[in-house]
């Protein structure tokens, strides 16, 4: 039996394009459409649904939410990416999402230049994040840092929702990175060196849809 692709969307004309777009991005996968909630999960339950390879939801379903999927969907396939495509820039929204089980979040208006990167990392294992909801997530642990009194431990768990598809090492990294520190800095507070540091620090924003240690750090503000 084929492997498939959901595609959860209730804009018809979007879910449209979006279906032509993932069918030629996957052209081993078959996509599936469906504009709610009812049908996404009635199809799950199905022989094909056994079958799945990817989802690509969206968040806001006329009354319904796409998050529920999203934790239905990690919790009966685990092993299966999830990719939240949505509207919603939100970094609390996005933290819920992340924390249920996706593994990639794409603002719809940043689709056109994006979807297509987005699932050929998405399938190796990456987890493509919106630089603009990235900035947003990773500002609001700086601010959490700076508010509470033991603020490691809060960008700590902050962080771990963020960060599930990187290695210990390259969270490690991240953090000191989040935290404002230079490469140079990060090297010795973990005992590597500094061409290690830059090797993990390019692996993060591979994962995180950036393109150069630049724009990596105008993601993290720093």
């Amino acid at each position: 039996m084929n492997s498939f692709l959901l595609l959860v969307e209730d804009d018809l004309n979007f879910a449209r394009w979006a279906q032509q777009e993932l069918a030629r991005d996957c052209p081993d996968l078959t996509v599936v459409m469906f504009n709610d909630l009812a049908g996404a999960r009635q199809w799950l339950t199905g022989a094909q649904g056994q079958h799945l390879a990817m989802a690509v939801v969206d968040l806001h379903l006329g009354q319904e939410l796409g998050v529920d999927l999203i934790a239905q969907l990690h919790q009966s396939h685990p092993e299966v990416p999830l990719l939240v495509l949505t509207s919603v820039d939100v970094p609390q929204v996005a933290l819920s999402a992340i924390r249920a089980g996706a593994q990639g979040y794409l603002l719809k208006n940043t689709v056109d230049r994006e979807l297509s990167r987005a699932v050929e990392q998405l399938r190796a294992g990456g987890s493509p994040i919106n630089p603009g909801i990235a900035f947003q997530l990773l500002a609001e642990f700086r601010v959490v840092e700076t508010v509470k009194p033991e603020p490691a431990s809060a960008l700590d768990d902050a962080l771990s929702c963020l960060t599930t598809k990187l290695s210990q090492r390259e969270t490690d990294v991240l953090k000191l990175v989040a935290r404002g520190y230079a490469d140079k800095e990060v090297a010795v507070r973990l005992g590597i060196s500094p061409s290690t540091v830059d090797t993990h620090v390019r692996a993060i924003f591979r994962k995180f849809s950036v393109n150069s240690r630049a724009q990596l750090r105008r993601v993290i503000g720093g």
